[in-house]
């Protein structure tokens, strides 16, 4: 699959899934995230972890009933959703993965989760074309939730107090009208 291929499903998922959740506003992404339970019909558990260097930052696990996804704590919140958004994409792309980590990594990880909830939780490994989906996905919701809130407000123009910050002012439109 080519990077072209890669974005252009990315586009498409981001748009189907907006114009069935819209993007809240303010944006929350506790709100989007109710919403699209609501269009799935299933629920999305999120899970905050203790995050160290060198350890997987964000996992996505499928139950029978719900989701369950694994995000760090203690990262900023803006991180905190793009690692959310990153599972949610490799959740609605039903990227499969593989395991690679024990039982006992797992606890050390989130001692406080029954092993059986956390098993193989964090241990997912995806291919290249996987998390490429899966970033793509999370950088794009963000760039749409970014132009939703980004509106500028109107510009107003000031007329210059004298006849040579007129000329100025117009010689500088004229310029920069070009570019």
């Amino acid at each position: 699959m080519t990077h072209s291929d890669t974005r252009r499903r990315c586009e498409e998922l981001v748009e189907t899934v907006l114009s069935r959740t819209g993007i809240p506003q303010p944006w929350n992404l506790n709100d989007w995230l109710d919403r699209l339970e609501r269009v799935r019909g299933r629920d999305i558990d999120l899970c905050a972890v203790p995050w160290s260097p060198g350890e997987p930052t964000g996992a996505w696990q499928r139950h029978a009933d719900y989701d369950l996804i694994a995000y760090p704590d203690n990262t900023a919140g803006f991180h905190q959703d793009h690692i959310i958004l990153h599972e949610v994409g490799h959740m609605l792309f039903e990227h499969s993965g593989r395991c690679v980590l024990s039982d006992e990594e797992a606890r050390r990880i989130a001692p406080d989760l029954r092993p059986d909830a956390f098993t193989h939780l964090f241990g997912r490994t995806s291919t290249a074309v996987e998390e490429d989906e899966a970033e793509g996905f999370a950088h794009l919701v963000h760039a749409r939730v970014a132009a939703a809130r980004a509106v500028p407000p109107p510009r107003r123009h000031r007329t210059p107090p004298n006849r040579s910050s007129q000329t100025m002012v117009a010689r500088l439109t004229t310029t920069f009208d070009r570019l």
